[in-house]
């Protein structure tokens, strides 16, 4: 069961972090009050904190620093411009922001290369962007890498047509869905649910229509996976945005925000602890910023 999740991660520091005016449109969970002041700093310090747990727990983290030349703010979220999927392979995706297209210009994959990961690109749908459709990798497409299942909430970033090409593609079942957050389609799906080793986190609350509802719960239930149902509080506190991780001897780590963890009622906390050791940090900044939280900082190497 395990091995379909990883003890191996790819993080990006956020040495260029800001609030991202091209993203604030749609991302519902980005705080609209823009600090003036330099948070990079504030972001790189809770970044290192999370970074350091992590490491702690014996998984393997290839931190690497954003030295670019490009002006990429949210290059802290990298599973959004590139998924890997075993043994060594990757694909790039088509981002909805234009400074986000900068980050597929990071020298990342030759870093890895350096540290003795070799990738290599099996697809690239980054040419879909003049098309105007996009598909943010794993916060678009939320993955159960064990049943070939991928769950996708409609949005501007998260296209119909091209999650059909990569289930198609990728051999997965795609399980499409709107869910909803202040009346606006949520923009990614791994800000309400989390597929982990034994149970999923997901908020079902902001699945309205009813038949789409019911398809997800079947899909989840079929896949004998417990359902912790969050509500819309947990949700904005990013519980819906953590990740299941193994450390080197396959015991498994869910990984998220000390916002996340603080929001975890005792029933739900008795379900995941049967299952999962939890690491959590405190990523204030970055979440209030960057809309998004520990499960978006992480891309997971297989």
């Amino acid at each position: 069961m395990m091995k379909h999740f990883t003890s191996r991660i790819l993080m990006i520091s956020p040495n260029k972090f800001r609030n991202n005016e091209l993203t604030l449109s749609d991302n519902s969970f980005q705080s609209k009050q823009v600090e003036n002041i330099s948070i990079s700093g504030n972001a790189i310090s809770e970044f290192e904190k999370l970074k350091e747990a992590i490491l702690k727990k014996g998984i393997s983290v290839h931190a690497l620093s954003d030295d670019s030349e490009f002006d990429t703010p949210d290059a802290v979220f990298p599973n959004n411009w590139i998924s890997f999927h075993n043994p060594n392979k990757a694909i790039l995706y088509p981002m909805y922001a234009l400074n986000r297209r900068f980050e597929r210009k990071s020298s990342a994959l030759k870093k890895l290369s350096d540290q003795g990961i070799e990738i290599e690109i099996i697809k690239d749908y980054s040419h879909f962007e003049n098309d105007d459709k996009f598909l943010e990798g794993t916060g678009s497409i939320v993955l159960d890498r064990k049943n070939k299942i991928a769950y996708c909430s409609l949005s501007k970033r998260s296209n119909h047509d091209l999650l059909k090409i990569f289930c198609l593609e990728m051999n997965y079942k795609p399980v499409v869905f709107n869910s909803i957050y202040q009346s606006k389609p949520i923009y990614h799906t791994n800000v309400m649910m989390s597929i982990c080793n034994n149970f999923s986190v997901i908020c079902l609350e902001s699945i309205k229509d009813e038949k789409q509802r019911k398809d997800v719960i079947t899909n989840l239930k079929d896949s004998n996976l417990d359902i912790i149902d969050i509500n819309t509080d947990q949700m904005c506190s990013f519980f819906g945005n953590c990740i299941q991780l193994i450390d080197s001897k396959s015991n498994p780590l869910l990984v998220m925000s000390s916002r996340a963890y603080n929001s975890i009622n005792s029933s739900q906390l008795k379900i995941i602890e049967k299952y999962t050791d939890i690491i959590h940090s405190d990523i204030k900044t970055i979440e209030d910023n960057g809309g998004g939280s520990a499960r978006c900082m992480i891309a997971e190497i297989f």
